[in-house]
């Protein structure tokens, strides 16, 4: 049998969809959601094999102004996914269009690149058909897209169509991972994300941006329970006492919903310890930022 495989990158501003996306194509839980910009911060593979063809898609953080370390990381992860694609999606928010802003994003892509662009209107179901129909007049001078796709990722529109033009467009090749494989990423690594991402869900205000989850302590204890210990670095005493809450009613509701959600996750019952520390502007530190695996 000839099988064949591609490397996907996912691009778009923050909150265009990505990691929606990534999650609706793949069918599992790859990339954390949320409605906050910067929810992705690592590149995250996704991986999806359909008979022969093997999709392996890069989901990127969003791009956003570089404000310290923690940013730049995050902007050298979308300059390194550029490298080594046979196929990229770029996101638009059809409901919250910024032609300005995809424009400077799309002009570090390179025209000349024999890498097949595909431009990826998401949230088409918030959208009125006009509102279509002038995005795509729009964009379609900005570079020169493979073909022009129209979806909802949370409603799962579009889909198919999109999945057929990857398969189509990769080349031929070994696959890189298991078929049963959905992810590249470590179970510490999910747990990790997994427990960000109740932060993010949680709290609204500065808090989520400065959390650094870090697990310490991953052990199979003999009465079948999986022991983990995390620590979430914040930077100020202020984000600690949000975190940690009244009576510790912060930081209980925080490990219960964690816990839930990587029973299912990971298929086994998880005892989740969680501590709070202050680093200190930790994304100003290169130290901090390579410490709590932002910096290969």
């Amino acid at each position: 049998m000839t099988t064949k495989f591609g490397a996907v990158g996912v691009f778009g501003r923050a909150n265009a969809g990505k990691s929606t996306l990534v999650n609706a194509l793949v069918g599992e839980v790859v990339s954390i959601v949320s409605n906050r910009p910067q929810t992705t911060r690592k590149r995250i593979l996704g991986i999806l094999t359909i008979n022969e063809t093997q999709l392996v898609f890069c989901d990127t953080p969003g791009l956003h102004a570089i404000k310290n370390k923690l940013d730049a990381y995050m902007n050298d992860e979308i300059m390194s996914t550029m490298k080594g694609l046979q196929a990229g999606l770029y996101l638009t928010d059809l409901s919250d269009i910024k032609l300005d802003l995809d424009e400077e994003y799309i002009s570090q892509l390179d025209p000349s690149s024999e890498m097949p662009l595909f431009l990826v209107f998401n949230k088409s179901d918030l959208v009125e058909e006009n509102k279509i129909e002038e995005a795509t007049k729009a964009y379609e001078s900005l570079y020169p897209f493979k073909k022009i796709f129209v979806i909802s990722a949370k409603k799962k529109k579009g889909l198919k169509q999109l999945l057929n033009a990857l398969c189509r467009v990769v080349p031929k090749g070994p696959h890189a991972y298991d078929a049963d494989d959905y992810t590249s990423q470590t179970e510490r690594e999910i747990v990790e994300e997994t427990i960000r991402e109740c932060i993010l869900r949680l709290y609204n205000q500065e808090v989520p941006h400065s959390v650094a989850v870090q697990v310490e302590e991953f052990k199979e204890r003999e009465n079948g329970k999986t022991y983990i210990e995390a620590t979430l670095n914040v930077e100020k005493e202020a984000h600690k006492r949000i975190i940690i809450g009244k009576d510790g009613g912060g930081i209980k509701k925080i490990g219960k919903i964690a816990r839930e959600k990587l029973n299912t996750m990971l298929g086994r019952d998880i005892f989740l310890q969680l501590w709070v520390k202050i680093r200190q502007d930790w994304r100003h530190d290169d130290l901090w930022i390579k410490r709590l695996g932002y910096k290969r």
